[in-house]
């Protein structure tokens, strides 16, 4: 009786394994299915064989496993926040682009890990491997040629923000497209609140952004004295990922591409810009 229980339950572990869409369970369920398969040598009276698959069965090659998922377990994206594609709030990240990702995260079996930087630091961090993809607002600059990039998923422009009646350079964001669209004397600085630090303080002109932006400061109250020119028209945002990403560039074009299909694309849209 105990050696059918046993064989009932290293079926059911398998079965388990094999059906789970996250790779983490998956490899639990092989750990526990070679345990349960030691027992059921031990019960045949074979100890050395039970031992050796407890051994290497579960132990080492659930080890292994582990190592592989520390790695091929995760989608690392590095990211700016912009509202309301990707940003965090109450410490869960949330937005239009992370819904996507962890649709796609959840389509590879993978988990998503987001690392907050700079948009200047994005390149640096796909060319050397420490991201795989960039998302967050992206709008393809004259510094990332060479990497992959996705159809838009939402419109955009550029535009120009002026305080009436001050004179001085305008100020962008590092590495953004929006600073190669600086005119001559132009400045840049890290991120965007430091922006609009610049322009509040007097210190800057105005600005050169995407127009996302500037419909979240008027939301919140702020921008609506600044004057607006439109300085490049027909952009979108996007997601980028490093030139020898070819495999996972195709997953993700895919992905959208059947995301844009079946109109749950436009939903989000709508639920989050509409």
């Amino acid at each position: 009786m105990t050696f059918v229980a046993v064989c009932v339950v290293t079926f059911g572990l398998a079965v388990f394994a094999l059906t789970r869409r996250r790779l983490l369970w998956g490899v639990v369920g092989v750990g526990a299915h070679s345990l349960a398969l030691a027992g059921v040598y031990l019960l045949l009276a074979a100890p050395d064989v039970a031992l050796t698959e407890a051994a290497v069965g579960f132990a080492l090659v659930t080890f292994v496993y582990l190592l592989a998922l520390r790695r091929t377990g995760r989608l690392i994206v590095a990211a700016s926040e912009l509202r309301p594609l990707l940003y965090m709030e109450n410490e869960r990240i949330v937005g239009l682009e992370w819904e996507i990702l962890e649709r796609f995260g959840r389509w590879l079996h993978r988990d998503v890990e987001v690392l907050w930087v700079p948009r200047s630091e994005i390149r640096r961090l796909l060319l050397s491997g420490e991201a795989e993809i960039a998302a967050g607002g992206f709008v393809p600059s004259e510094g990332d040629r060479g990497l992959r990039v996705t159809k838009p998923h939402v419109p955009t422009r550029m535009i120009r923000l002026q305080s009436p009646g001050k004179t001085g350079p305008l100020v962008a964001v590092r590495g953004d497209r929006s600073a190669d669209l600086l005119p001559k004397g132009g400045q840049t600085v890290d991120s965007i609140e430091e922006v609009v630090d610049a322009v509040q303080d007097g210190s800057a002109s105005g600005a050169v952004v995407d127009a996302l932006r500037l419909w979240v400061w008027r939301l919140r109250g702020w921008g609506e004295n600044l004057t607006v020119h439109s300085v490049e028209e027909d952009l979108g945002y996007c997601m980028a990922l490093a030139p020898e990403s070819e495999e996972l560039h195709e997953s993700l074009e895919a992905f959208l591409y059947e995301l844009a299909a079946c109109g749950e694309l436009e939903d989000l849209v709508q639920r989050y810009l509409g």
